[in-house]
């Protein structure tokens, strides 16, 4: 039974007890509170159907989701990309040894072996410790 269904029950109580013929307090309280509670379940069911509805195309969003997870991404759940011949940047910072500003540093600086500090102008020399494939 639904909560409508269970409010008019009450309500139909209410009118077989003739509460409304000879309205006494009680009576009077009686009804108000059979009619809020009608609005009450009137209220609850429409959000639930409201609800439900959301329900609904929340999967037919996870659906499309889904789909458009599987187009965009590998196995691996990274982008599938289609141009894998780039390579990739990559960038180290460090701290400048005479201002103690962060530096950015990408791989050519860092072949280079020196960089000029944007902060203070100072040239860093850059030695990591390495010896290039040419073993000098």
């Amino acid at each position: 039974m639904s909560l409508t269904e269970k409010t008019a029950y009450l309500r139909g109580l209410a009118d077989g007890m003739k509460l409304g013929e000879n309205p006494t307090d009680e009576g009077k309280l009686l009804l108000a509170i059979a009619d809020v509670l009608n609005d009450i379940a009137a209220n609850v069911e429409a959000n639930n159907e409201s609800i439900n509805a959301l329900a609904d195309e929340l999967d037919e969003l996870d659906d499309v989701v889904s789909a458009l997870e599987e187009t965009l991404l590998d196995e691996d759940g990274f982008e599938d990309d289609e141009d894998e011949d780039e390579e990739e940047i990559v960038e180290y910072e460090l701290e400048c040894p005479e201002c103690g500003k962060p530096v950015v540093l990408d791989e050519e600086a860092i072949e280079e072996g020196e960089i000029i500090c944007p902060h203070c102008q100072q040239k860093l020399t850059i030695d990591v410790g390495f010896e290039d494939e040419e073993g000098e």
